[in-house]
């Protein structure tokens, strides 16, 4: 009887199982129906249950994937969507959604593996090279962000759009603002009355606003002093003042990562007692500036006339290279060494108070930013020697 039992069981596996497998391939298709009415929640649903019956394709997993996505699952997502492309038949489409889920993870080197995986497969190249470029941008690695775009348009006809923004925006932060606003101004004629044109239109307006009001600045201040030090001939006197200061700038772009930028520095001092040595200063400086994420070097050269009672005095020029290291969008540190050439206008009354002479200077100093940029705090030492051609101005600090 048993073996009667046995043998009838073995005869019905044929009829059991594929009538399982339809059931299953059924729900799969009910849930991708769900799924392509945005009822994405239901569509999970169906999915999870045909797993729990422990029937999983790469298939189910790619549309498990794209639910967990449209749901904020991120991380289920990632899962399923590699376990679909993993699977056999492998579900390779998945892998567009795979890179823009771990881009919204913010896991953008693993995003970088699999791009490499998909242009290596040649599996949709121009959206790949699309987020290619993406995912690039967001690492700040411009110039090859720029040639992923190019490739995305050489190959997608279909995403114009998006690709000459992501473009201009890309000469927008580099500090090509002419170029950009050309761009995003082009993007307007060509595309009139999409979203791209409208945000172009907007980002071209904002960019220009912020460029002219950053090319010149204005800084004016004025500061009571108080010298324990003023010196005459055959004393040493105590005497407060007010000092007034005002500098001028100008910025603009060279190329690259490279900016300019040009002062012009006054600042006037008048002693309450000691008139005599009331000092009128102006300057000219030039400095070149290169910027990158984490440094920026500045080489300003400063040409500086002084009076003393409004009557000639002294020529100085300068050159101060500055190192500025970004620690953290917070913090940074600064190193710079100086020299300083330095011409009296009045001849000394003897060889020993020659002040003509040789300055060298050296500086460290962290600045600390907060209130969202608005405030600084700055420490900094400054170690200085003078090298006078007189002996008795020859002096450390």
């Amino acid at each position: 009887m048993k073996i009667l039992v046995y043998m009838f069981l073995i005869g019905m596996l044929p009829f059991v199982v594929p009538t399982f497998s339809v059931a299953s391939d059924s729900g799969v298709l009910h849930a991708i129906d769900e799924y392509k009415a945005e009822n994405y929640e239901e569509a999970l649903q169906l999915l999870q249950q045909i797993r729990g019956t422990g029937e999983r394709t790469p298939l189910s997993d790619y549309y498990t994937g794209l639910c967990q996505k449209e749901t904020g699952d991120y991380n289920g997502a990632v899962e399923n969507f590699t376990s679909a492309i993993q699977g056999e038949p492998s579900e390779k489409d998945a892998v567009r959604e795979l890179i823009s889920a771990l881009v919204n993870l913010e896991r953008s080197d693993e995003a970088l593996q699999w791009v490499a995986w998909a242009e290596k497969e040649n599996i949709h190249p121009g959206e790949i090279a699309f987020l290619k470029g993406q995912i690039l941008v967001g690492k700040k690695r411009y110039q090859e962000a720029l040639t992923a775009f190019h490739v995305a348009r050489a190959v997608d006809g279909a995403n114009y759009q998006q690709i000459d923004l992501q473009i201009a925006i890309i000469s927008a932060v580099t500090g090509k603002i002419d170029e950009a606003s050309k761009s995003l101004k082009a993007i307007v004629t060509r595309y009139p009355g999409t979203d791209a044109a409208e945000f172009a239109a907007e980002y071209d307006q904002r960019i220009n606003a912020i460029a002219a009001a950053k090319r010149w600045s204005l800084y004016a201040g004025i500061n009571y002093l108080y010298d324990d030090n003023v010196s005459t001939d055959s004393l040493h006197e105590r005497s407060s003042g007010i000092s007034q200061n005002m500098r001028v700038e100008y910025d603009a772009a060279l190329g690259g990562n490279w900016t300019g930028n040009v002062q012009y520095a006054l600042q006037n001092s008048n002693y309450t007692r000691m008139h005599d040595y009331n000092s009128l200063v102006h300057g000219l400086t030039l400095n070149a500036i290169h910027r990158t994420d984490v440094l920026m070097t500045s080489i300003p050269l400063n040409i500086s006339h002084a009076t003393l009672d409004y009557t000639n005095y002294s020529l100085q020029f300068a050159i101060k290279p500055t190192e500025t290291i970004i620690f953290s969008p917070e913090h940074m540190g600064q190193v710079s060494v100086g020299y300083t050439r330095r011409e009296m206008a009045r001849s000394p009354v003897s060889s020993e108070l020659g002040r003509d002479g040789n300055l060298y200077n050296g500086q460290l100093a962290f600045i600390f930013l907060f209130a969202e940029g608005q405030g600084m705090l700055n420490l900094r030492g400054e170690l200085l020697y003078e090298n006078t051609d007189g002996s008795e101005y020859r002096n450390r600090g």
